[in-house]
């Protein structure tokens, strides 16, 4: 055998289950910044701007974001109607 007692072995299967957690709540935070960081800038953005009482600046930045957020929307119905034509 390898020489470990029950203990050490199972001490061993403690450790990799809190690895696997771990790398679980990792990858979700990944996924979180991919998924919401764009919104999250522009939130960031947008209140750093309107705490310096810079409303042209603000209204600006919310209208090339809007303009981005239809691009991608534009982007993403052109995309679902390429996969759906021909039926």
């Amino acid at each position: 055998m390898n020489g470990k007692t029950p203990k050490e072995r199972q001490r061993g299967a403690v450790m990799m289950e809190y690895v696997i957690v771990a790398v679980l709540i990792a990858a979700a935070c990944v996924l979180g910044v991919v998924m919401f960081g764009r919104s999250i800038l522009y939130a960031f953005d947008t209140g750093a701007r309107g705490a310096t009482a810079d409303s042209a600046a603000v209204k600006k930045s919310q209208e090339a974001y809007r303009k981005q957020l239809d691009q991608d929307s534009q982007a993403a119905k052109d995309y679902h109607d390429s996969m759906h034509t021909g039926k």
